[in-house]
C-alpha cells in the first residue's frame, strides 16, 4: 500500500526555470522504504481569474488570438491577480479592461486547479451582473471584439469545440447545468 503525502514528505524543491508569469520546480519526494521520486510541475504564485459577465439572460464574451493554440476563440474575461491583490478586485480590474463594463455585482462561482497533475494553477471565477458600459481602455491591445451570447449560443459554440478553454469551459458549463446558480 502506498504512503499517503504530506506536505513533510517533500525533502527539496529546486526551481528550474523562472520568468513573470509561472516557474517549473522539480520536487523530490519521500516515499518511504527507500524510496524517492521527483516530480516536476509548472508554479504559479499567483492564480487566474475568470468572469461571466450576464445580463438579460445574455453572457458577455471576447473574442482573441490564442497563441499557443494559433487560433481565434471567444472566451470570458480573464487575467492574472496582480501582487497584493485580491481575487475579487482583479475580476472587477479585468472585466473593465477587457470588455469595458463594469460589474455593481460580483460573486464567486467556483475555484479549480484545471491541470493538478503537471501544474498548480489555480483558476478562481465569478459572476458579474448588474453591469454599466464604462469604455474600452485605448491602449488594449489583447481584445478583438466583445459580444452577447445567449445560454443556447453558448451550449452550441462547446459542442462544436469553438470555445476551447478551460477557463472558459467549467464556470459557463455549470451555469448551463443550473441557470439559476
Amino acid at each position: 500500500m502506498k504512503k499517503a503525502l504530506k506536505e513533510a514528505d517533500i525533502d527539496e524543491v529546486q526551481t528550474l526555470y523562472r520568468n513573470p508569469w509561472f516557474s517549473v520546480q522539480k520536487a523530490s519526494i519521500d516515499l518511504g522504504e527507500a524510496q524517492r521520486r521527483d516530480f516536476y510541475a509548472v508554479h504559479h504564485d499567483r492564480p487566474a481569474v475568470g468572469i461571466v459577465a450576464m445580463q438579460e439572460e445574455k453572457i458577455l464574451l471576447i473574442k482573441q488570438y490564442r497563441y499557443l493554440i494559433d487560433r481565434v476563440v471567444w472566451a470570458i474575461p480573464s487575467g492574472g491577480v496582480d501582487p497584493d491583490e485580491t481575487p475579487l478586485c482583479a475580476a472587477r480590474r479585468e472585466l473593465v479592461e477587457e470588455s469595458g463594463y463594469r460589474a455593481k455585482h460580483l460573486r464567486e462561482l467556483i475555484r479549480y486547479h484545471p491541470s493538478y497533475g503537471s501544474s498548480d494553477q489555480l483558476f478562481i471565477t465569478f459572476l458579474a451582473t448588474d453591469l454599466e458600459f464604462v469604455g474600452m481602455e485605448e491602449d488594449q491591445d489583447e481584445v478583438m471584439d466583445t459580444g452577447w451570447f445567449s445560454l443556447d449560443a453558448i451550449r452550441q459554440m462547446i459542442a462544436s469545440g469553438d470555445m476551447p478553454d478551460g477557463l472558459s469551459l467549467v464556470p459557463l458549463l455549470l451555469l448551463l447545468a443550473d441557470p439559476t446558480r
